[in-house]
């Protein structure tokens, strides 16, 4: 019995589709590739654990060498001037600092020195530098900034280890003072007041005596 073309071609047609060839996962290869994934992950959270620890030691051994040395603290000063006033701050004694204003008009000097278990300002030193610097009751342009040196101490001769230095930009004339601190007064809690004492003068334009050099 023969059937029509029209037959043959639709029935190829419908049976096509079902002998595709369909796509194949390879769930081995996934899996593998998940592994991986892990392995990859689990070595850089051991590689920066390591990091983290190696740097660490390293820090500690660094701070435990320093610690050796038994290195002194240091005490920065600072300063800073304005068309009225100068300040700045150096180091009184062991537990605190000395604050200098200078007042340009009238050419007075401070030193406040606060005691940091009272919390208070307890030390109070002035002077004029009108008198060394030659300007007299005027007012003049300064610039002033503070060192440090180690004076001799006695007990009837307190003294703080900060030199202040103040200049009159107009004339040159420079001068150098010390605070006269009392240490004991901290420890009893007794305010001080005194004048800041003079030290030595000197000038940014000397005359030379030429013949004095031959």
């Amino acid at each position: 019995m023969s059937f029509p073309d029209t037959f043959s071609s639709e029935n190829q047609v419908e049976s096509s589709p079902a002998t595709a060839p369909m796509a194949v996962i390879d769930m081995n290869q996934t899996s593998c590739c998940s592994g991986w994934g892990r392995w990859a992950m689990l070595s850089v959270v051991v590689v920066a654990i390591a990091s983290a620890a190696y740097f660490a030691g390293r820090a500690d051994r660094a701070e435990s060498r320093l610690a050796e040395f038994d290195l002194p603290l240091l005490h920065a000063n600072a300063a800073v001037s304005s068309e009225k006033y100068s300040i700045a701050t150096g180091t009184i004694s062991e537990e605190a600092d000395g604050l200098f204003v200078l007042d340009h008009n009238s050419g007075l000097l401070q030193c406040s020195v606060i005691y940091p278990r009272l919390g208070r300002f307890m030390g109070q030193f002035t002077v004029n530098v009108g008198d060394a610097l030659g300007t007299g009751g005027k007012g003049g342009s300064y610039l002033m900034l503070t060192g440090r040196a180690d004076f001799p101490r006695a007990s009837n001769n307190p003294v703080g280890s900060t030199v202040v230095y103040v200049m009159d930009t107009g004339t040159g004339n420079y001068a150098s003072y010390y605070v006269p601190f009392n240490r004991q007064a901290v420890t009893t809690g007794r305010a001080q007041q005194d004048l800041i004492k003079l030290i030595a003068t000197g000038s940014a334009n000397p005359v030379i005596d030429r013949d004095a050099l031959r």
